[in-house]
C-alpha cells in the first residue's frame, strides 16, 4: 500500500493528450544502459555499472518529467535561440548573464535559458522536492541548475533554468526526451558528529563482502526502493 502520493497536474487539460505526461524514472532507462554487459569481456574481475546497485538506484529515483514538445536550439556566436515547434505557445525564458555568478559567464555565454514546464506539482504536507538533471546520463547539450521546492505548500509551475553546452550547431530536443527529474523527500531536521570510535558494523560489513564474489551489495545490504 503506498501511502505517500505526488501528483503532476497539468496545466492546460486541453493538452492532456498532447504533453508526454511524467513517469516513473525507471521507465526512462537510457539505451546505453540496457545495452551494456555486466562484465567486460565476460570477465568477473571487471564489472561493469551495470552490476553497481547505486548507479541504477539514482537513475531510476522519483519520477521523470519529459519534454512536452521539440525545440529547436540555435547557437548565435554567444548566445541561442530556441524555437518550440508549437510556436503558438510562450514555451522558453531566458535569464540574463547578470543573475549568474560572474564565475559562470564565460561557460553560459549572454543568457542562460529557461525549460517551461507544463505541470504542477504537489505533494503532501511535511514533503518537498528535488530537481535535478535526469541522473546517470551523459548530457552534452545543456546543464540543468539544480533546485529544491516545497511542493506541499508552493502551488505553481516550477521551471528549470539551464546553461547551454553544446555551442558548435543547432540541435533538435526530441518531444518525450527526459527534460528533469523529481525526487520526493520527507523534510527532517539533521545533526552531524565527525571523529573516531570502532563501529562493529563496519567490521560487519567487510566481512559479508568477503564472503561472496559476485552482486554482494544487492544481495546483503541493498533494500528495494518503489516509486509508481
Amino acid at each position: 500500500m503506498f501511502e505517500k502520493k505526488i501528483n503532476f497536474i497539468a496545466v492546460d487539460e486541453g493538452m492532456l493528450d498532447v504533453w508526454p505526461h511524467p513517469q516513473p524514472a525507471g521507465r526512462f532507462i537510457p539505451e546505453e544502459y540496457k545495452n551494456l554487459e555486466r562484465h567486460t569481456k565476460n570477465n568477473l574481475h571487471s564489472p561493469t555499472v551495470k552490476t553497481c546497485m547505486p548507479f541504477l538506484d539514482s537513475m531510476t529515483a522519483g519520477y521523470i518529467i519529459p519534454f512536452d514538445q521539440d525545440y529547436l536550439v540555435d547557437p548565435v556566436e554567444n548566445d541561442f535561440s530556441v524555437t518550440p515547434s508549437n510556436r503558438e505557445q510562450n514555451d522558453f525564458g531566458f535569464h540574463n548573464q547578470t543573475q549568474l555568478p560572474k564565475e559562470w559567464h564565460k561557460t553560459a555565454g549572454e543568457n542562460a535559458g529557461k525549460f517551461i514546464n507544463k505541470w504542477l506539482i504537489k505533494t503532501p504536507p511535511g514533503y518537498s522536492c528535488l530537481f535535478i538533471p535526469p541522473m546517470n546520463r551523459l548530457e552534452e547539450r545543456w546543464k540543468i541548475i539544480e533546485g529544491m521546492v516545497d511542493t506541499d505548500t508552493y502551488c505553481n509551475t516550477i521551471n528549470f533554468p539551464f546553461i547551454l553546452k553544446k555551442w558548435d550547431k543547432q540541435f533538435l530536443i526530441k518531444k518525450g526526451e527526459p527534460m528533469i527529474q523529481v525526487i520526493p523527500f520527507k523534510r527532517e531536521s539533521w545533526e552531524m558528529w565527525s571523529g573516531f570510535y570502532f563501529e562493529k558494523l563496519h567490521r560487519k560489513t567487510l566481512n559479508l563482502l568477503s564472503s561472496e564474489w559476485r552482486d554482494r551489495y544487492k544481495k546483503m545490504f541493498w533494500n528495494k526502493k518503489s516509486f509508481k
